[in-house]
């Protein structure tokens, strides 16, 4: 019986075995069977006696492997989630579940196309021993790890049995984070009242009276002003969150702004402002301008979902750039927005100044300048900018810390 912990491949499972006969097995078959063709020819003794020797070499070989005792595995990562060069460990945990002592073998593990061999000593009936290795976390995204397979041979290096075990888990490497002041709101947190003309209502704090409308909570009904009312209409007070700024980061996902290298510093950059806007306790807003989004609550709540989405982003020649923040400026108030480009056409920056009106502040981070120039100019907005997510969070911090 199988058995499996953490954050494993799913257990009990259906191993699929594959014999396979290894280079010296396959110049053992041929040695045998030219030394039986010479001893057809030549009629020499000797070479029939070596033919039957080296067949019954491979036939104990064959017998090993397969009679080899049954070895439970299951493999774990930890932790599951990264950071980008934080470090990761997958560990091999083989049982020997036979009544007799199981030789040597060869966990084999694959990660991201790369190939981890480890090697589990032999092991006394019902003993267990863990094995584990570093995982390469150099690059963001999500990646499989696995199926597990588990190598064994006879001791002639004749025969070789894999194993596999399961099915893949799952390494999430999140884009690496500078430390950076959360987006510009041009707004203060106050003790009392709304922080923007346009508040966001569901909190405490009493903003105003509005007339009744179906669905809201009666206990909202201001009777005291009800009472003062000719006609009978009743009123609710509308209650508002109070000192919450939004904000909302925009990456542009479009392809021609950048190279490989500044994609992946743009995508640092915002994934260093979701970070700062959640730490700062600001509910935030994350899209890009491909349409994909997630949100995080002022608890936090989301932003996991947020970064494993940064993980995986990829820039598209269909994307519209900058200017597809018109797609969506008409469905937002009290919100501050921040977005992230690379090097755009200024044609495909102007949806950015015709939905300022739309937004608390604007401000954009600008990656991959090489020459050190003046920030692009986008009428109403704050631009700063850098050869790399270092020099942008550097010139941020400058600008807004």
């Amino acid at each position: 019986m199988s058995w499996c912990s953490g954050q494993s491949a799913p257990c009990p499972f259906l191993p699929i075995a594959e014999q396979v006969l290894t280079r010296s097995g396959w110049w053992t078959v041929f040695t045998a069977a030219v030394l039986f063709v010479g001893w057809l020819i030549l009629g020499y003794p000797i070479l029939i006696a070596l033919a039957v020797g080296l067949g019954v070499v491979l036939a104990v070989g064959l017998v090993f492997v397969l009679r080899a005792p049954t070895l439970n595995a299951h493999q774990s990562l930890s932790p599951a989630i990264v950071g980008v060069a934080e470090p990761a460990t997958a560990v091999v945990t083989v049982r020997n579940g036979s009544e007799r002592r199981s030789p040597a073998v060869r966990a084999v593990e694959i990660v991201d196309g790369t190939v981890h061999r480890v090697d589990v000593p032999s092991l006394p009936a019902g003993e267990s021993t863990s094995v584990s290795f570093a995982v390469a976390t150099e690059r963001r995204g999500v990646f499989g790890v696995g199926p597990l397979q588990i190598e064994r041979s006879d001791p002639f290096r004749l025969f070789a049995r894999t194993t596999h075990r399961g099915g893949t888990l799952q390494l999430t490497v999140h884009p690496a984070i500078h430390h950076v002041p959360p987006l510009p709101t041009g707004l203060r947190r106050e003790l009392e009242g709304a922080a923007s003309q346009r508040p966001q209502e569901g909190g405490i704090s009493f903003h105003s009276l509005r007339e009744y409308v179906p669905g809201d909570d009666l206990r909202l009904v201001h009777w005291r002003s009800v009472a003062k009312q000719t006609d009978g209409t009743l009123l609710v007070r509308k209650n508002v969150v109070t000192s919450e700024p939004r904000l909302m980061v925009l990456l542009d996902t479009s392809a021609d702004p950048y190279t490989d290298e500044s994609f992946e510093d743009a995508v640092r950059i915002a994934a260093s402002l979701v970070a700062a806007g959640c730490d700062s306790h600001y509910p935030v807003m994350f899209r890009t301008t491909g349409g994909f989004g997630a949100d995080a609550s002022a608890t936090g709540e989301g932003r996991l979902e947020i970064l494993t989405m940064l993980a995986q982003i990829q820039r598209s020649d269909d994307d519209p750039g900058l200017n597809g923040v018109l797609h969506f400026a008409e469905r937002v108030e009290g919100v501050s927005l921040g977005a992230v480009t690379g090097q755009p056409d200024p044609e495909r920056t102007v949806g950015i100044s015709r939905s300022r009106s739309r937004f608390d502040m604007v401000s954009v981070a600008q990656v991959g300048e090489a020459f050190s120039r003046p920030p692009m100019r986008i009428p109403g907005a704050v631009v700063v900018n850098g050869p790399d997510s270092v020099a942008v969070a550097e010139a941020w911090k400058a600008r807004f810390g």
